[in-house]
């Protein structure tokens, strides 16, 4: 079908739509979407920058399921946050498809710890007795809504995130029974995986993706035709999260402490397994975990960064790392029997085993050091961790294991000055053909961007306290309507509270008050109301008309430089990696931030960041990454009677 019918003035989506404006933009990226999965050679890829307003997901998805419906071809969408898959699966999907009149099934696939393990809650839920602080109420939940739940999905369970309950009862490589388990024929995971394969449309997120071909080293376990990668700009943040390692004293507590471990059952002595001196070597275990992240508590205390490899951690790991292959070795017979003469606890504890050779390989990688600076260590105050600073190689591996007739990439932020060079080198992926759309919005008629020059460091005395007063004087002069976007938590607190200490004629809402979702409902249903957050604000915030007239940043969101990362990419890329990493990604998430403020061909505002070097850095080439509108210089003038400045 020719796209450019299909979002014109007489097309569906226009009959379907009161108001629906015409968006070129939107069209030309549904034209490229279209020739990638009708006519471009296999293996094309397709890198778009589509800003807000451009009707992304329309665009991507209207072409691939036409293409999809018509060659019985199967669609795999990737993104990075929740908050878009959410949206996707309550909202676009089903309305696109209404107004395309596709039957097209869809699904959306996540990681095995959102699952039900059936045996665990069972065996939880008849004890009767854990009560997890709550008095038995997350257990009566639990045991009530596994009666009713067709998908085992534990985000349905209305129980807060991390609660023990969901701990307990979440599916988990380490303690799955496999063939063995005799709830297996109503196993979630094996559910979801099936819904998924038989699905047209599966959304999933970059880190499942990742965790298969690269944790696993497997392809993905769902066929696709077609992959479409909506916030690609997280492609490689995505890569470098899945394949990091670390290790905790709770992680090694709680499979030490396992029920398959602790009572594992007669017929594993049956079988050749050797449980003598089990007991021991796992106490003893115990011991030496209590020791060594004692030790390191001791002797690092709340954080430390190794900055050379030669240092190794100072801590002996030796100990656990023996004790560790001694309890592996006893349970190696089970590799070796029948699959289907082995009972249900020899599955589980080869489950929990390769949990524990991978727990003993990861203390091993982050003790010696031995990679830096490729690779990033640190202590953290609870656990040891290792990333690895370049992702290229990563990512371009996972395609490798993906191979299939194309790919689109696409973000509404992912070119700078009009190329996607520096996305390129960090995902190691070269585009076929690159589309850098224009905004549909005449922005330089419907916002302005202010630049205030602050006369206080972010080191100096006095600057937290100067930034809440601003940002007060800036959402009183607004009558609220404001999402301030701060970079450090300690900031947060202090501008939050300075907003909350006087009654107001507006609402402040508080990152950390409540949940996200909760939040930005609230934000979203009160027009006047202000809400303060942090970098994670900075996507997923959709509030068009007059809910969101103005966007308050504190500074260009340049990394700490004592992050780990940070401090290994300046050891491996020495001067480059400021021009060739730190610079282009503070561009990038700046352009987000002030991306979130004009949402449709109605809004007006204003974006301000209290951040001069914005101005005074041109070879920074800052405001040719943000879009092009008028820009105000202001210097602060605030000695007592707390009065800013005039433009």
């Amino acid at each position: 079908m020719e796209m450019y019918a299909l979002f014109g003035p007489e097309g569906p989506f226009a009959r379907a739509f009161d108001g629906y404006e015409v968006r070129p933009p939107q069209q030309q990226m549904a034209e490229r979407v279209r020739h990638l999965c009708e006519e471009a050679p296999p293996g094309w890829l397709l890198a778009v920058e589509a800003p807000t307003g451009v009707g992304k997901s329309f665009a991507l998805l209207a072409p691939a399921l036409l293409w999809a419906t018509q060659e019985e071809g199967r669609v795999l969408l990737l993104t990075a946050s929740i908050p878009l898959q959410e949206q996707l699966l309550r909202k676009d999907i089903p309305r696109l498809l209404q107004v395309l009149g596709l039957p097209v099934s869809y699904t959306l696939l996540k990681g095995r710890s959102h699952y039900l393990c059936r045996r665990r809650a069972l065996e939880m839920t008849t004890e009767g007795s854990l009560s997890f602080g709550d008095r038995g109420e997350g257990t009566r939940k639990l045991g009530a809504w596994m009666e009713r739940t067709a998908t085992g999905d534990l985000d349905e369970l209305s129980l807060p995130p991390g609660h023990p309950a969901l701990l307990a009862a979440a599916a988990s490589a380490s303690s799955c029974a496999g063939r063995a388990c005799p709830h297996r024929e109503e196993c979630a995971v094996t559910a979801a995986l099936r819904r998924a394969q038989g699905s047209t449309l599966v959304v999933a997120n970059y880190h499942l993706f990742f965790s298969y071909t690269l944790g696993l080293g497997t392809p993905f376990p769902v066929p696709f035709d077609v992959l479409l990668c909506d916030e690609a700009h997280r492609m490689a943040e995505a890569a470098r999260s899945s394949s990091s390692r670390g290790t905790s004293q709770e992680e090694w507590q709680r499979l030490l402490g396992a029920r398959v471990v602790s009572s594992p059952g007669d017929a594993l002595e049956k079988l050749g397994v050797d449980l003598s001196g089990a007991s021991e070597d796992l106490v003893g275990c115990r011991r030496e975990v209590e020791a060594f992240f004692g030790q390191m508590r001791i002797r690092w205390g709340e954080g430390h960064t190794w900055r050379r490899a030669e240092e190794g951690v100072g801590v002996d790991g030796g100990p656990l790392i023996a004790l560790a292959d001694q309890l592996v070795k006893r349970f190696a017979p089970l590799a070796e029997r029948d699959p289907e003469l082995i009972p249900e606890e020899g599955h589980e504890i080869l489950s929990w085993s390769k949990a524990l050779r991978k727990m003993r390989e990861d203390l091993a990688w982050c003790t010696a050091v031995d990679h830096f600076p490729s690779w990033a260590y640190w202590w953290d105050g609870r656990q040891l961790c290792s990333t690895p600073v370049e992702c290229a190689d990563l990512v371009g591996e996972s395609m490798e294991k993906a191979p299939c007739r194309g790919v689109v990439a696409a973000s509404a932020t992912l070119a700078l000055g009009g190329s996607v060079e520096n996305w390129s080198t960090e995902t190691g992926l070269t585009p076929n053909e690159v589309l850098v759309l224009d905004s549909p919005f005449p922005l330089a008629q419907q916002m302005e961007l202010w630049v205030v020059r602050m006369g206080l460091r972010v080191q100096d005395p006095g600057y937290d306290a100067l930034v809440a007063r601003v940002v007060e004087r800036l959402v009183k002069d607004n009558g609220g309507r404001s999402l301030v976007l701060l970079s450090s938590m300690r900031l947060l607190r202090v501008v939050g509270e300075r907003l909350k200490s006087t009654p107001r004629p507006f609402k402040v809402l508080v990152q950390g008050d409540l949940p996200r979702g909760e939040l930005l409902e609230f934000f979203r249903q009160d027009e006047t109301s202000v809400l303060v957050g942090s970098v994670s604000f900075r996507e997923g915030v959709d509030i068009p008309g007059n809910g969101l007239t103005q966007v308050i940043i504190d500074r260009i969101p340049f990394p700490h430089p004592k992050d780990p990362l940070v401090e290994a990419r300046q050891e491996l890329l020495g001067r480059k990696a400021f021009s060739s990493s730190a610079l282009p990604w503070a561009k990038l998430l700046l352009k987000q931030a002030v991306g979130r403020l004009i949402r449709s061909s109605s809004d007006r505002g204003r974006a301000v960041i209290l951040d001069c070097r914005v101005t005074d850095y041109p070879e920074w080439e800052i405001l040719e990454s943000l879009p092009r509108v008028p820009v105000r210089r202001m210097n602060l003038r605030v000695p007592e009677n707390e009065e800013m400045g005039s433009p």
